[in-house]
């Protein structure tokens, strides 16, 4: 046994020369050739293959000691079953109707959070900034005039229009809606004005930059995988909410159709583009990653998927040996484009090494990883921790000549990854479809729109899983869904006319006054509730002495007329 100070350099296995597995003080000969090299890789993995299999015939049972690349000879790689058990976690009657499944993710939890969190912010806030005596008066939001709210939302981004405002515009009967039979826009934009996730003068983490949307995002994470386990193919990859104002972790990607915003880090299901789990990316994080940024984010999307066997695709913005073979030694299958300049690739196949025909392909491999360089338009590197090297795969390729398209055969590693790298910018293509770009200060609105939006396209993957036959024929298009979802959401809540900023007496109830009540003037109540957009609104000493509200001498009749309903 090795004495406690001894330094070992993890490794056992010597040459010929030297007794296999003793620990002997002295540095070995350096070798003079590769050949020498070779040959001692080789007798130190003919040891170990001794220890494993009986049988030294079978290179299947024993792989991992492979001291470089080979491009021929290759090993056949078995891959193991999915080991989870896909699909939705509570099957619906097939009856259920969207809002069913929508409530499986936003449940009484979420939606008595934002009520309490809204109503707090806005007791808060205009304690702080007292509205004026104009202002509508807060009345604090009710569970179901909460939920009505934001299936105002959702509708707001199936119909788009240019503003808000436009959804209750009434002067152009053909652009009219009915927004305003639902709820008042005074009441609405109250409500938007003090939409709030969490709570302000709660104490937070230390430095975490979403504390205004940390519980939303943990919860919303926590419900994506409790209610729906895809069935073992996923997708990595970033996805971009659209944030032009000042963030400090906002980012700039000129390749993204979305240049400007804040990056989501999405794993995704491959076939349906479940949104699965995600992270909100704010930066560089204190101190560093110790194996990279990209080796975090996959193996904080991943890490509930150790042992299952599960099949995750990403590009070569993540794609590493190093990443791949820690996610083999943990039961996660990975495949990816790669970029020719990472580490320990197999220098011999790099584009700049080899000078290949249109489709054409090389194939390498070392230990569990399979490396393919093949021919497109350009050369294309992929790499695999799974992949059998020798199976083969087609994709459909355009015709230069005459248009049409046609399968060409390639390596099976570069046909799934053609088959699953799609999961992220699915789920992107459905929820870009609908969620509202209303311009606002508020960067974490931007997310909570993108979030909501998600949770309505999870919910449609629900359904689909679990009442295939309904969904094909009730909601056979995402929109479909979604608006049975509004209708759900919005229920039998009706608008009622807003509270006037004082009471309203009951006809004879007292006199009221117009008297000289103020030193500087101010705007006439009368005319801000009559004046159209745009239009200058008068200014007055006077008011009324009951109602303590500003009014031209000129609007007192209206006034009278207002109280009284003449």
């Amino acid at each position: 046994m090795a004495d406690d100070g001894a330094i070992s350099d993890g490794s056992d296995i010597y040459d010929g020369d030297t007794e296999i597995g003793s620990n002997t003080g002295s540095s070995s000969t350096s070798l003079s050739s590769e050949s020498d090299l070779e040959e001692r890789h080789a007798v130190g993995e003919q040891w170990v293959r001794n220890l494993f299999a009986e049988d030294d015939s079978d290179d299947s049972v024993f792989a991992g000691f492979q001291a470089a690349w080979k491009e021929r000879d290759f090993v056949e790689r078995l891959t193991m079953d999915f080991r989870g058990i896909g699909g939705a976690s509570v099957l619906h009657p097939p009856e259920a109707n969207p809002g069913m499944y929508f409530d499986q993710f936003w449940t009484g939890e979420m939606w008595q959070q934002l009520v309490d969190e809204t109503n707090r912010y806005a007791d808060q806030e205009r304690r702080r900034n007292p509205p004026p005596p104009s202002a509508p008066i807060w009345m604090p939001v009710a569970t179901e005039e909460m939920r009505a709210f934001v299936g105002l939302f959702f509708a707001m981004g199936i119909l788009r229009l240019p503003s808000r405002n436009d959804y209750w515009r009434v002067s152009n009967w053909l652009l009219k809606t009915n927004f305003g039979t639902v709820m008042a826009r005074d009441r609405f934009n109250l409500i938007w004005r003090y939409l709030h996730l969490a709570n302000n003068d709660a104490p937070g983490a230390e430095g975490d930059k979403l504390i205004k949307i940390r519980w939303f995002v943990d919860f919303l994470n926590d419900q994506f995988q409790a209610v729906y386990v895809p069935y073992g193919k996923y997708t990595v990859d970033e996805s971009m909410v659209k944030f032009k104002g000042r963030l400090e972790f906002r980012q700039y990607l000129p390749a993204k159709p979305t240049k400007w915003g804040v990056k989501v880090w999405v794993l995704a299901e491959s076939d349906t583009g479940y949104l699965s789990k995600f992270q909100v990316y704010t930066g560089r994080a204190p101190g560093g990653q110790e194996r990279g940024l990209t080796h975090r984010v996959v193996t904080d999307l991943v890490d509930h998927l150790y042992g299952q066997y599960t099949q995750v695709y990403f590009d070569n913005f993540y794609t590493s040996p190093d990443l791949l073979t820690y996610l083999h030694a943990r039961q996660v299958y990975a495949c990816g484009t790669v970029r020719a300049n990472r580490k320990n690739l197999p220098t011999a196949l790099l584009p700049k090494n080899v000078n290949l025909q249109r489709h054409e392909f090389k194939v390498a491999q070392k230990d569990e990883l399979s490396f393919v360089v093949w021919q497109d338009t350009k050369p294309v590197c992929v790499l695999s921790n799974f992949h059998d090297p020798t199976a083969m795969g087609a994709v459909s390729r355009r015709v230069r000549l005459g248009g049409g398209a046609q399968q060409v055969a390639v390596p099976a590693v570069v046909a799934d990854y053609q088959k699953y790298m799609k999961g992220v910018d699915l789920m992107d293509q459905m929820v870009g479809y609908y969620i509202i770009q209303h311009r606002s200060k508020k960067w974490w609105r931007r997310i909570f729109h993108y979030l909501m939006m998600a949770s309505a396209y999870n919910a449609y993957v629900v359904a689909r899983d679990t009442n295939p036959e309904m969904v094909a024929t009730e909601w056979p298009n995402f929109q479909d869904f979604l608006e049975e979802i509004v209708l759900w959401l919005v229920g039998e809540v009706r608008s009622r006319r807003d509270p006037a900023a004082n009471p309203r007496p009951a006809p004879g109830a007292g006199r009221h006054d117009i008297v000289k009540m103020y030193e500087k003037k101010r705007t006439c109540i009368e005319c801000s509730m009559s004046a159209a957009a745009g239009e200058r609104r008068g200014t007055t000493k006077h008011g009324c002495q009951q109602c303590q509200q500003p009014v031209h001498l000129e609007c007192v009749s209206t006034h009278f007329h207002r109280l009284f309903n003449l």
